[in-house]
């Protein structure tokens, strides 16, 4: 039976990315009805898995010349493939993309897993003074492409609300965990019945970032440690902001208890995988920004996937959420109890109840497979 062929298509996500390859790449190939095209940017490793194929076309830095000819070198690979359905998940391919289907007929989805005019206004990510030109440059894409679009997948539940013109074609498909690559069925055990431990490892994982809350995380570890030298932290992740990187360094350089995986480089989703098994907590704490206030952290369902407990900020969706298993310690960067927190680090019972189903990628997979069978047909 001849496949059909579909592209996922990525400027600044790795060829390896979690939603791209790990989840809607692996939940299509696994149907054997597709053969799926994924273009993105380099990784110095390539998995190998049944119907899929990479193409790393690019491979810059995050501010460089070679951003702006990257949807035309796409263009030229969509050409080559020739594909039925087109998926993309940045806003730098609206045009190209909708050329493609001007000129050859493809359907197209637009699976959008960020703000993005948020993002660009309210984060340091571009010049201040650049940004409102920027944001409103975006959404007006966003807009107008909305004739073209068959379908768009809503990475959050509040993107409900906060995209009119996706509205009365649009799905939620969460970014749930999905333990790919990982033996989970050796947890740890996090029930703090101190074993005397010579160390308390905690974890911040993800983009490194401002708006990601990382230097909230490092002050809340500053805290901890200088009562309980036993703290440990690890940060993992890539930052995409040198500025913000060299604030990080600084900020770490005279702690030993404080180390960073990654930063300058890509990190590979299985290391990060690895880490979240080997800690003993993870950190959330993002400090208030319109671009983050809605989102629910694909590293909250990969900390409650692997049952790790949390140090969480009072952000009711998430503390809601965590509530169901008893995840999580609250915590607060202005009146930040440290002795009440270490206690309840030490003492108390996590995961009385265990997440289940609601909590991974499979969730969600049904509702993929089912709009790209009817996409296709």
């Amino acid at each position: 039976m001849k496949k059909h062929k579909l592209v996922i298509a990525s400027i600044l996500k790795p060829i390896d990315d979690t939603r791209m390859y790990e989840k809607l790449g692996l939940s299509l190939g696994q149907t054997n009805k597709y053969e799926i095209n994924i273009i993105g940017f380099y990784a110095k490793k390539l998995p190998e898995a049944k119907n899929i194929i990479f193409h790393p076309l690019f491979n810059f830095k995050r501010l460089n010349i070679s951003r702006l000819v990257a949807p035309l070198k796409c263009f030229k690979k969509y050409l080559q493939l020739k594909p039925e359905l087109i998926i993309i998940n940045t806003h730098e391919l609206l045009i190209v993309t909708i050329a493609y289907k001007i000129l050859f007929g493809t359907r197209i989805i637009y699976d959008i897993r960020e703000n993005y005019f948020r993002n660009i206004l309210f984060t340091n990510s571009f010049p201040l003074l650049l940004r409102p030109l920027i944001a409103g440059y975006v959404r007006s894409k966003e807009y107008l492409s909305r004739l073209f679009f068959d379908h768009y997948f809503l990475a959050e539940r509040q993107y409900e609300n906060e995209f009119s013109f996706s509205r009365g074609k649009s799905t939620i498909i969460e970014n749930k965990y999905q333990p790919v690559g990982l033996d989970v069925t050796q947890k740890k055990d996090h029930k703090n019945d101190d074993k005397n431990t010579t160390k308390i490892n905690l974890i911040f994982t993800g983009t490194i970032a401002q708006s990601t809350g990382v230097f909230e995380c490092i002050e809340l570890v500053k805290k901890l440690h200088k009562t309980e030298p036993k703290i440990q932290l690890k940060i993992i992740g890539y930052c995409s902001i040198p500025a913000t990187l060299n604030r990080l360094k600084k900020a770490i350089e005279n702690t030993d208890f404080i180390k960073l995986e990654g930063g300058t480089k890509l990190v590979p989703h299985i290391e990060v995988l690895k880490a979240i098994h080997e800690a003993d907590f993870g950190v959330i704490y993002y400090p208030w920004n319109k671009s983050t206030m809605n989102t629910m952290p694909t590293k909250l369902f990969e900390y409650l996937g692997n049952q790790l407990p949390i140090l969480l900020q009072d952000h009711h969706p998430w503390t809601e959420l965590c509530s169901h298993y008893n995840a999580s310690i609250t915590v607060n960067i202005d009146n930040f109890d440290v002795e009440s927190t270490l206690q309840k680090m030490k003492t108390t019972k996590f995961y009385t109840t265990s997440p289940k189903d609601e909590i991974l990628w499979v969730s969600e997979e049904k509702k993929l497979l089912e709009i790209i069978c009817n996409i296709i047909q």
